[in-house]
């Protein structure tokens, strides 16, 4: 038998059409967060029965799910029913397209929505916070899901009508893992930890940002440019690159060996399990990039790069030599012909 308080909290969700809550729905949501703690299954239960509410009562429901999860609910029990319920409504937002995709299947087109469309559209705005705060929990469904391309697809499409679609999306492709950058004219090198991010650019000001003058090249941070990088503030900014961002696996400064700035973090080379960048002095005119390419902000998933520490003399030549990079002179050298 289902709980009281799931109960009250739907029958008041089957009434909501969007836009400010009633007191009585406050209430009511307010009154099932207070239960999670001691009947943590009730998650799972009201989760289950958003299939039978409206658009906009499945979209509320999707948010107080997110905000219990966000309080230390575990957001396992919910996460199968949240992302049905995502699919199936993905998929009245599109139809077959006529041209075909390198893998032969048919892509999605946005269709001009209908009054039914608008309608779920808007509810999209709350379920999809809801949905972005299971995802930030639950990094190996992420991952998961990350790889579902057909998802990935739909979602750039529906991106089109829908920003909080764009919430869905880029939480599937904000990346976190150990980044090593080796600066060769000097043979120093620094490893590095990034926190949920997803394109080039916005790692580039980060990292910028966390290194400062600590290589050759840097400079003092931008204290605007940081916090809007970190998604403390929304100021339009705008930053450019300090060094060349170069492949490892190109062994000298080259543009066919440029990271693309525009491409994913995904797409960073791997060594030893860390994603390795070589900062080359600029060999172009100065790349420059918005603070589009650090939206859309997700609070559940703050972007940030953070320095774990130098890397040893001998550790960054052993990079290096690893690499195949040839380097000027290393640091160690140079710090014995100056004493």
């Amino acid at each position: 038998m289902m709980n009281p308080v799931v109960i009250d909290l739907l029958n008041e969700a089957r009434h909501y059409a969007g836009g400010e809550p009633s007191p009585a729905l406050r209430r009511c949501s307010g009154a099932f967060l207070r239960r999670i703690k001691a009947n943590p299954e009730i998650l799972q239960a009201a989760a289950e029965a958003i299939e039978t509410l409206p658009s906009a009562g499945a979209g509320w429901i999707a948010l107080v799910l997110g905000t219990g999860v966000e309080e230390g609910a575990d957001p396992a029990g919910a996460m199968p029913a949240l992302e049905r319920w995502l699919r199936s409504r993905l998929s009245r937002l599109s139809t077959p397209g006529i041209n075909e995709d390198e893998e032969g299947e048919e892509e999605e087109v946005c269709l001009e929505p209908t009054p039914g469309q608008e309608e779920l559209i808007e509810a999209l705005e709350s379920f999809c916070q809801g949905f972005v705060a299971h995802l930030a929990a639950m990094p190996a469904e992420r991952k998961k899901l990350s790889e579902d391309r057909r998802l990935l697809r739909r979602l750039t499409t529906l991106g089109g009508i829908s920003y909080a679609v764009g919430w869905v999306l880029e939480a599937l492709q904000r990346r976190s893992g150990s980044l090593v950058v080796l600066h060769p004219p000097t043979g120093a090198g620094v490893k590095l930890r990034y926190e949920n991010v997803a394109r080039n650019f916005h790692l580039f000001s980060l990292l910028q940002v966390a290194l400062g003058t600590r290589l050759p090249g840097g400079r003092p941070p931008d204290l605007k440019i940081a916090a809007a990088a970190r998604g403390e503030t929304s100021d339009e900014v705008l930053d450019c690159a300090w060094w060349h961002y170069g492949d490892p696996r190109w062994k000298t400064p080259e543009i066919g060996g440029l990271i693309r700035g525009a491409g994913l973090v995904t797409e960073i080379p791997v060594s030893n399990g860390s994603r390795v960048l070589l900062l080359w002095p600029a060999i172009v005119g100065s790349r420059k990039w918005n603070a589009g390419f650090f939206s859309p902000h997700l609070d559940a998933l703050p972007a940030n790069v953070v320095v774990e520490g130098d890397l040893s003399p001998d550790s960054a030549q052993e990079w290096l030599k690893t690499l195949g990079v040839a380097w000027l002179q290393p640091s160690c050298d140079r710090q014995k012909q100056r004493s």
